[in-house]
């Protein structure tokens, strides 16, 4: 089945004119992107429903459930951390990070979710510069106050409410690059699904006494929502990793942008939100400041 799969990709990636690595990862990511904001959109419709701590408990145990044996089958030593602690600070950040979005989804257009969270990204950068090291080049520092003021067009401050659900979402923003820099300096001394099931287990443990406090058994319904958060989720993680290991970066970055897309198209058929003309716009310059960054340090690595 994969060989004939491979063949027919190869064969369509020749007509199309690109490497079939370069089409096969370009496909993953654009799956990665839309699971993304397929998670966020049943975040939303959960929300008026069940409690963001709940929310993230029952995603949490059943990612965990799901990987845990997976990974373990052969042994225990493939997700063993070198150090316990530092496992412990990545789940903390990640918890409240990942608290804090699906708090915003139900109080922010899912337009506004996606163009917020390029600034994630833009946050890793700096903190790379501040905290691990990296040169601050100029033009690196020109980028990302390109891509800062692209940030201020898409929140307006003093022309539109600073609502929680944006401000939660920016905080969220910083929380998921500070996320981005914890998993860099573990990927040194432990392999990706080391941090991907210790993220979930300390999700779970973390959100544990919050969810007693809103417990509710879910419905039926509910349950299946929570399951595909779960596995929407998983797909997301792998479909990228598989797309950046498939794919040259310069082919998988523009696909980020397709996050806004998807945001604007659930948005509109799912909860009737009107696409914002400064958030896309600010949307867009941040996505630019990101890929030119990105671009530029290839060419200075070479």
């Amino acid at each position: 089945m994969f060989g004939s799969l491979e063949n027919f990709t190869q064969g369509l990636a020749t007509r199309v004119g690109v490497k079939p690595g370069n089409f096969v990862g370009v496909c993953l990511a654009l799956l990665s992107s839309l699971s993304l904001m397929l998670n966020g959109a049943i975040g939303k419709l959960l929300a008026p429903e069940l409690h963001p701590f709940l929310i993230i408990f029952f995603r949490s145990a059943i990612i965990t459930l799901i990987l845990f044996p997976w990974f373990t089958r052969n042994g225990y030593d493939r997700i063993r951390p070198t150090r316990h602690w530092e496992q412990f600070l990545n789940g903390l950040v990640f918890t409240l990070a990942i608290v804090g979005w699906f708090w915003a989804l139900p109080r922010t257009p899912l337009d506004m979710v996606a163009a917020i969270g390029f600034t994630s990204q833009l946050y890793a950068i700096i903190g790379a510069m501040l905290f691990l090291g990296e040169k601050p080049r100029l033009w690196r520092w020109i980028a990302l106050f390109v891509g800062l003021f692209g940030a201020v067009i898409i929140v307006r401050p003093g022309f539109i409410e600073l609502t929680p659900g944006i401000m939660v979402l920016l905080a969220t923003a910083i929380l998921f690059s500070t996320n981005r820099l914890v998993i860099k300096v573990i990927a040194t001394k432990d392999n990706p699904e080391t941090s991907v099931v210790w993220m979930a287990f300390w999700a779970t443990v973390l959100t544990t006494p919050l969810a007693v406090l809103y417990w509710k058994i879910p419905d039926f319904m509910q349950i299946f929502l929570l399951v595909s958060i779960a596995l929407l989720t998983i797909v997301t993680h792998y479909s990228l990793a598989w797309a950046l290991k498939l794919g040259d970066i310069g082919a998988i970055e523009p696909t980020i942008f397709m996050r806004l897309v998807w945001g604007v198209i659930l948005g509109y058929f799912l909860f009737q939100d009107i696409p914002d003309f400064f958030t896309i716009f600010g949307g867009l310059i941040v996505f630019g400041s990101i890929i030119y960054i990105a671009r530029r340090e290839r060419q200075e690595d070479n």
